[in-house]
């Protein structure tokens, strides 16, 4: 008979394998909701493993009826629930201070000064440029190296 651990790591293979896939035709996700749960499974029965905030990034990996298995910019997996999320990108600053500009070029004049970890959703891409807006509507350019954004 099957011992508990090899069912769970087969059902935990065939997931990875199902999100794998499924990644690679589907859109990135962003938190639109003031906070989204993300969970351990698909479901309100699950643990709630952490709160990501309005305009979290989000790497879509699976869906299970009205959850997504999703990724973050740390690695963490976890669910969440598809009225927390919409379709589309987002970022998240991964340097210790970032320059927001007015226009999409070094030379243009800084907006405002963000840290590690500020959210954006992206408005528009101009090469390796985004558009950006934070939750407060301030709203300015970012250079993609600067970010995370799910593939």
């Amino acid at each position: 008979m099957y011992s508990t651990r090899i069912i769970k790591s087969t059902a935990l293979a065939y997931f990875f394998l199902i999100a794998l896939s499924a990644a690679a035709w589907a859109d990135p996700l962003y938190v639109e909701e003031k906070k989204a749960r993300i969970r351990s499974g698909p479901g309100t029965g699950y643990t709630i493993l952490w709160e990501a905030p309005r305009y979290s990034p989000l790497e879509y990996l699976a869906k299970y009826k009205d959850w997504f298995a999703v990724r973050d910019f740390q690695n963490d997996v976890g669910w969440v629930h598809k009225d927390s999320v919409a379709k589309g990108k987002a970022a998240i600053v991964i340097k210790s201070k970032v320059d927001i500009r007015k226009d999409p070029s070094v030379d243009s004049p800084i907006v405002f000064v963000v840290e590690k970890h500020y959210i954006f959703r992206v408005i528009r891409v101009k090469g390796n440029w985004l558009k950006i807006r934070d939750t407060d509507g301030e709203q300015g350019w970012i250079h993609g190296k600067l970010v995370w954004m799910a593939p």
